[in-house]
């Protein structure tokens, strides 16, 4: 059969049509099968200790909670900083904040609060309440916010350390010495100074110094003094003196440790002595040697044994030693003596038995007085008696007369006691 060009024509536009409402349609029908697809999206909602994910097409964020079964309370509040409404992304989510009844302590002020917060940090935010990087909190800022709990602030101060010729002031929140010490990175040696110490409790305003000791030990020579004796001597004249052996600086090594603070040395102290050559003492005669001016005999009764002789001077030649002193007279009568009137070695009072300390001249110890300007001569003597000055300790004597006009003659003088012979606590 034939058709005709024009039926033809006619033919295939009709299809032609047919052909694109078909392609509108299906497209048309998998538009809305596509937008049906994206209505529904994935939300996580986190509340009350758990997490429960829910696939929903509602935006707003109240509904989708109420949908998960959660229920807000009258302060509750809801943290939609990370949810994207109907958009399936990652980490798509809403937190519900329960509000607490909290008590934030700052710094010993008290605040009571009701705060929907989820962390100690956001509490704080919401509160108002700022905290430097310094101030302690406790619990720790990142502490999930419980009900009742308290939240403690301890507000930073500043604290001056001062250490290696630097003050670097640190800021401190509560602790000791030691504790600012760490915080501001000093190190302690052994021997360093730390004041105040470091287990002291510190507070606003206070100062920290460390000082840095170090001890050293080092030498040195130094000269030993000489010393300058003075020696009595009867071979010279009261009055005159006489050099018999000059003196000689001797040298010793001292070993010393400094204590140097801070560079700088602020003692020494002498821990041992080497004695590298010893010092030569000087030594000075004094005279004690007087010349007899009077011409009468001794008042002492008893006389001047053979043994010992007088010299020009009237003076013993052989003298032991020689005390200068004041020497007292003194009688009394005999018979107010103990037993047979005897002194306290024994011996019966008489002149020539004189009165001593006898820690300093014991009993039995002979001796030749003179009057010190030569005008008396109590002469040979022999220490008998204790003198009522014994107690004093002083190194005098008390000389016996036979009469009260003699006593009165000598009252009280100086003297120089020639030491014949040391006794030995008894008189024979």
């Amino acid at each position: 059969m034939k058709i005709s060009k024009e039926r033809l024509t006619a033919f295939t536009k009709s299809a032609r049509t047919r052909i694109v409402a078909a392609i509108v349609l299906t497209l048309m029908c998998a538009g809305t099968v596509f937008a049906a697809t994206l209505s529904i999206y994935t939300v996580e909602i986190i509340a009350d200790g758990e997490s429960k994910v829910i696939q929903t097409s509602k935006t707003d964020a109240n509904e989708i909670v109420a949908k998960g079964g959660f229920t807000l309370g009258e302060k509750d509040e809801l943290d939609v900083s990370n949810f994207k409404p109907g958009e399936n992304v990652e980490s798509n989510k809403i937190i519900v904040l329960r509000a607490h009844n909290i008590t934030i302590d700052d710094n010993g002020e008290k605040t009571n609060a009701v705060i929907a917060a989820l962390t100690v940090g956001d509490a704080l935010k919401k509160a108002g309440v700022d905290v430097s990087k310094f101030d302690k909190v406790t619990p720790s800022l990142k502490t999930k916010v419980k009900e009742g709990m308290t939240i403690e602030i301890k507000r930073a101060y500043v604290i001056e350390v001062t250490a290696d010729g630097e003050t670097k002031p640190i800021n401190f929140v509560e602790g000791t010495v030691a504790d600012a010490l760490e915080l501001a990175n000093i190190k302690l040696e052994e021997n360093d100074e730390v004041y105040p110490s470091l287990d002291t409790k510190l507070k606003s305003g206070d100062e920290v110094t460390v000082k840095r000791v170090v001890y050293q030990t080092r030498e040195a020579k130094e000269t030993i003094k000489f010393s300058t004796v003075s020696k009595r001597t009867a071979t010279l004249y009261s009055g005159q003196r006489q050099t018999e052996q000059a003196g000689v600086n001797g040298e010793k090594m001292v070993t010393y440790t400094d204590k140097i603070v801070d560079g700088k040395t602020v003692s020494s102290k002498a821990v041992s002595t080497q004695v590298l050559k010893e010092p030569v003492n000087c030594i000075n005669l004094i005279g004690t040697k007087v010349k007899v001016l009077s011409a009468r005999a001794p008042i002492s009764a008893i006389p001047l044994p053979s043994r010992f002789a007088l010299d020009s001077d009237g003076i013993p030649t052989a003298i032991k030693d020689t005390i200068t002193g004041v020497a007292k007279s003194y009688t009394c009568n005999i018979s107010s003596y103990k037993g047979s009137g005897g002194t306290a070695s024994g011996v019966k009072a008489q002149s020539g038995y004189i009165a001593v300390n006898p820690k300093q001249i014991p009993y039995g110890t002979e001796m030749y007085i003179v009057s010190s300007d030569g005008k008396y001569v109590y002469g040979y003597c022999i220490a008998a008696d204790t003198g009522g000055f014994a107690k004093k300790g002083t190194a005098v004597c008390d000389l016996y007369m036979d009469t009260l006009n003699e006593c009165r003659q000598w009252g009280s003088r100086n003297v120089n006691i020639y030491i014949l012979n040391w006794g030995n606590g008894r008189v024979a």
